[in-house]
């Protein structure tokens, strides 16, 4: 028995499985692969898209917008420092508890050139003091109005300084510079509290600006907090995170949102960051940092955040509860201003960043990352499905090991969806990269090996076995391997009755034709039936049943079979002589037993058959039927085998040609319900086995004139052969077959 062949698909797929687990780790903790961030960038944007918006946490957080209205209705807050000090002032009447400016004023407000804004101030300072007879009254008016005009700055520094709750923005510049400016007077606000920084970290070691653009020191002394206004924009434009933490001089500085957070917490800069470090603690929450010390945000979508228009608050329309007791978060969200993209929307305002970052926080619904860990999990569960499925059990069919794949990515990705939805990103494009690397490696290793080699078996045995026969079997291959294996199986020999004169009288072109119109229907019923075609030799049929392929009822099988024939043939001739044509009959020989089975004869030619004593008795049996006169002729075995659907009648011992041992013959009457046997052959039977044959043979000529039971006419001829020379004394009933 030859070694069952290697399964190279399988092989293939778990060696490449290996060898993506390899490069993940590159990719992990080296240096990443190209364009998988980037894919990995597009699955967060897609599950976002699934997610759909959200209803924030609570209704702490607001943003005021200086929109399109504030530009038409008070257009001062726009062009000078007294309308955001008007709009402070407003702020704080309505009793927002933080108002934080997504901006910041880092250079003097100019409306005149220097020298004439000192004189108009210096007259202005002169009138206040002068005499009433010094200057007219509308003299006096119009010099203390421009005056006023020119000193915004003064206006918004006491603006920001009464108000007591005001945050500042800041934006750092130039990442990667080697000296950093000095500190601006209030930065310092915006400050990390407990900082310690070993010098490792890698990729998760924050940007280090040189540059800080900040609101003037005479404007920022009164201010209560600040927060880095900076986000990150990814290659295609989309802001998906902001960072925790930015480098300047010796010192890190917090983004807006989370110093906002941590006021409201009554917990301003409580923070511990440990630099480079895969999180950070802010108030007794963990904040994961990812690449430069950013956090993704849990977006909520457009204008999920309540939106309260400037304008209202400085006409005083804006309903009291929207502002009081908030976190108001003040920016541009007019219509060609500030706008970002961020995965739920192409166009979003600026502010929304940073008011997402406090609502993050302060609902503690930050977004984790699973971690390399769940990646190389994922990634070797799916390299693993797919390798199984390269199983010959399981690759039965080409389209099998993609669609296990698609199931397992499916499968993979809603559990990615179901558990993004709940904050944590596990990492999608990696694994659905690697399986599908090793689903490819795999399938092109089968059409290099096992592709052929089933394209080869198919070939050969679609020719006598059914369609779904040859799927099993080439499920494993090593069913149809070289050499015989000794099996129990049903054979069916089946052949023309007289076909050497049939046909002398035929044309060799009717006679193709003839043949044709009667092997199709009869091997037809062999495949349906799960049998497998042998051969043909010329007119005769040869059948097996439980080879290739295993079927536990293999003997009932070829009965129903046997039987679907002799009525398939009567249509036959029904046809045949409506043209013209003769009728013939058919003998079927049916057995079953031990038998060697499998591709017989060399490596360069062979055929699937079966060999063996059983084989032979089955073909002694069809040649049998001529004697007999009977249909359809089956050993002891096949008539115990086939069970009670069946009904039998034994006939005869028989020693056939080329066989020493004796075996019982039985005819296969028909299915139970559809024909009976009648008794009196059977007491026949025993009476010529008692050597009283002139008492059988009356009984068996009474059968064969009442019932035209063939059988009985032929032993009823031979009991008058017996009757007139005995069997010598020993004599044990077994008949010895005459023909093959």
């Amino acid at each position: 028995m030859s070694a069952r062949p290697r399964n190279v698909p399988l092989v293939t797929a778990v060696v490449a499985t290996a060898a993506v687990l390899g490069l993940l780790l590159v990719h992990d903790r080296v240096t990443p692969l190209p364009g998988l961030g980037k894919l990995e960038d597009m699955t967060i944007d897609g599950r976002f898209a699934l997610r759909g918006p959200r209803p924030p946490a609570s209704d702490r957080i607001v943003i005021v917008g200086v929109d399109d209205d504030t530009r038409a209705r008070d257009p001062d807050v726009f062009q000078t420092r007294r309308g955001w000090a008007r709009l402070i002032r407003a702020l704080a009447r309505y009793d927002a508890k933080i108002i934080a400016l997504d901006l910041f004023f880092d250079t003097p407000e100019v409306i005149l050139p220097a020298p004439l804004s000192a004189r108009v101030r210096a007259e202005d300072d002169r009138l206040r003091d002068a005499p009433p007879e010094a200057a007219p009254p509308e003299l006096r008016a119009l010099v203390h109005d421009v005056a006023g005009e020119l000193r915004g700055d003064d206006e918004l520094a006491a603006a920001i300084a009464d108000a007591h709750r005001v945050f500042l923005g800041a934006y750092f510049r130039d990442p990667g510079g080697r000296t950093a400016d000095a500190e601006p007077p209030g930065l310092a606000l915006a400050r990390h509290g407990e900082v310690a920084d070993a010098g490792g970290g890698g990729q998760r070691r924050p940007v280090g600006a040189t540059h800080v653009a900040f609101t003037l020191p005479a404007i920022a002394r009164g201010a209560t907090g600040a927060g880095a206004v900076n986000s990150f924009h990814d290659a295609d434009g989309v802001v998906r995170r902001v960072p925790l933490a930015i480098g300047y001089g010796d010192a890190y500085y917090m983004p807006l949102g989370l110093a906002v957070a941590l006021a409201d917490l009554g917990r301003p800069a409580d923070t511990t960051y440990l630099v480079g470090e895969p999180s950070l603690e802010a108030a007794g929450r963990t904040l994961p940092l990812g690449e430069a010390a950013s956090i993704d945000l849990d977006f909520l979508g457009r204008d999920a955040i309540p939106h309260v228009s400037a304008a209202a608050v400085l006409a005083g329309t804006a309903p009291k509860d929207a502002l009081a007791g908030k976190l108001a978060f003040v920016g541009f969200t007019y219509s060609t201003s500030d706008k970002v993209a961020t995965p739920l929307d192409k166009i979003a305002d600026g502010i929304e960043l940073h008011a997402t970052l406090a609502e993050n926080v302060l609902a503690g619904r930050v977004m984790h990352h699973a971690g390399s860990l769940a990646l190389f999990a994922a990634t070797a569960l799916l390299g693993a499905l797919v390798a199984l499925s390269q199983l010959r059990r399981v690759r039965r069919r080409a389209w099998v090991p993609p669609a296990v794949a698609a199931v397992a990515l499916a499968g993979y990705v809603a559990l990615a969806q179901l558990v993004f939805a709940r904050g944590t990103i596990v990492e999608v494009a990696p694994p659905i990269a690697a399986a599908l690397v090793v689903l490819a490696a795999a399938t092109i290793a089968n059409l290099a090996t096992e592709g052929r080699e089933k394209a080869q078996l198919r070939a050969v045995f679609s020719q006598y076995v059914s369609r779904a026969v040859v799927d099993r079997i080439l499920a494993d291959p090593a069913r149809a391997r070289l050499g015989g294996e000794r099996k129990e199986l049903t054979v069916l020999f089946s052949d023309i009755r007289g076909f050497s004169a049939f046909a002398e009288n035929m044309k060799p072109e009717e006679l193709a034709t003839f043949l044709g119109e009667y092997l199709t229907p009869m091997s037809a019923l062999v495949l349906e039936s799960g049998g497998t075609l042998d051969k043909y030799i010329g007119d005769a049929v040869m059948a097996i049943w439980s080879a290739p392929v295993d079927v536990p009822d293999h003997a009932a099988r070829a009965c129903e079979v046997a039987l679907r024939m002799q009525e398939a043939l009567v249509a036959l001739n029904q046809s045949w002589r409506e043209r013209g044509k003769p009728a013939i009959a058919i003998g079927i020989g049916i057995n079953t037993g031990a038998m060697a089975v499998g591709n017989m004869g060399s490596a360069a030619r062979f055929d699937y058959t079966v060999l063996g004593d059983q084989v032979n008795l089955a073909a002694r049996l069809e040649a049998l039927t001529k004697e007999y006169g009977a249909g359809i002729l089956v050993g002891e075995a096949t008539a115990r085998a086939a069970g009670a659907a069946f009904v039998f009648r034994e006939l005869d011992v028989v020693r056939v040609k080329g066989r020493a041992a004796a075996a019982p013959v039985f005819e296969l009457v028909g299915r139970v319900g559809a024909a009976r046997v009648e008794r009196a052959f059977g007491e026949a039977l025993a009476a010529y086995r008692r050597r009283e044959f002139a008492a059988a043979r009356a009984q068996f000529a009474a059968l064969a004139g009442e019932h035209a039971d063939p059988a009985a006419a032929a032993l009823a001829a031979r009991c008058d052969v017996l009757a007139a020379e005995p069997p010598p004394d020993g004599w044990d009933g077994v008949y010895e077959q005459r023909s093959k």
